[in-house]
């Protein structure tokens, strides 16, 4: 059985403490867009909130750069604190577009990828809760990230019918499809940082247990 130290364990808890940032992201994501009132205020804590996630980050790699061995191996450490950070940017940047492009009220397509993206993100965190056990939970981190797979080809299937629901509804309106389309397509990229973190960690999995 793999055994982890005491350094490994720290590694780990901020590992879970960044993922608890991104989720938190997600749940402001998820207050605005069936809340969409005082979006400044909701911002400002996603801003508040980010910044603490580039501190976690910044001390992940402080801990990555000066610790000799690792409990995986070093490049997907490093490829996970990246997908991490830019998976929560993307998320500030959904909300900062809606505001910026006064884009209005949204609707229940977007409401709908934003339900998968934070389905996602919530087995995301459970998967990089159970990592600290990788032989014990192997079967259940494999199965929290095949569902982000499933996740994510679903939401790519919402963009699609967004895009063309845009098209369809708002010809005479260029304006509504050119915001609407980049706040579709900000929901995807996160979407796709969560995927990409589902393999690294599914990966991860099978090299260590």
């Amino acid at each position: 059985m793999r055994l982890f130290g005491r350094k490994d364990q720290e590694l780990f808890a901020l590992f879970n403490e960044s993922a608890r940032m991104v989720i938190r992201g997600g749940e402001i994501l998820r207050n605005v867009v069936y809340d969409y009132s005082d979006l400044d205020v909701k911002m400002a804590k996603l801003t508040a909130m980010e910044h603490e996630g580039d501190r976690i980050i910044q001390e992940l790699v402080r801990r990555l750069n000066t610790t000799f061995i690792l409990p995986f191996d070093r490049e997907d450490a490093f490829q996970l604190v990246q997908k991490l950070s830019t998976t929560l940017d993307y998320i500030t940047g959904i909300i900062d577009r809606m505001i910026l492009y006064k884009a209005g009220e949204p609707d229940d397509r977007v409401k709908e990828m934003v339900e998968v993206l934070y389905e996602a993100l919530q087995l995301q965190e459970q998967a990089f809760h159970l990592l600290v056990r990788i032989e014990q939970n192997k079967k259940q981190i494999l199965k929290c990230c095949q569902e982000i797979s499933q996740l994510e080809r679903k939401q790519d299937l919402l963009y699609r019918n967004g895009v063309a629901y845009l098209f369809e509804h708002h010809e005479n309106d260029p304006m509504s499809i050119i915001k609407w389309r980049e706040v579709y397509e900000h929901i995807e990229m996160a979407q796709d940082h969560v995927q990409d973190v589902g393999e690294l960690i599914s990966n991860i999995c099978v090299k260590y247990s």
